[in-house]
């Protein structure tokens, strides 16, 4: 069975909202997922440029924890796995037509639930 190409990129938008937001909540506002470059640069290439950050979930847990936010990082945290594509990594390549809108989608969808949580 082919996999759903533009399910999976608004899966991606939607794990990399929930990682930039654990990344906020462990260091502050000037987080790097939070830059417009880095933006662009993960809706194109998520594996290149999102697995580090997925690795380091763990850490930016432990670190919100540390600066108070423990119960809300925590919540994103055990949020991811319902948000991992369906393959064996991350998508490589977002620049076929509808991928990339479909992933600022999941951005969007997934902030606007966070904001509700919050």
């Amino acid at each position: 069975m082919a996999r759903d190409l533009q399910a999976e990129a608004h899966l991606t938008g939607r794990l990399y909202a929930v990682l930039a937001e654990l990344q906020r909540l462990a260091v502050g506002e000037h987080h790097s997922l939070g830059l417009p470059a880095c933006v662009k640069q993960v809706a194109t290439e998520p594996r290149k440029n999102l697995t580090e950050h997925f690795d380091r979930a763990g850490k930016y847990l432990l670190a919100a924890r540390h600066r108070g936010a423990g119960e809300r990082a925590a919540t994103l945290y055990r949020s991811i796995p319902d948000l991992l594509p369906a393959g064996r990594e991350l998508p490589g390549d977002l620049r076929a037509k509808g991928q990339n809108e479909s992933f600022h989608a999941g951005v969007a969808a997934q902030r606007e639930e966070i904001a509700k949580t919050g």
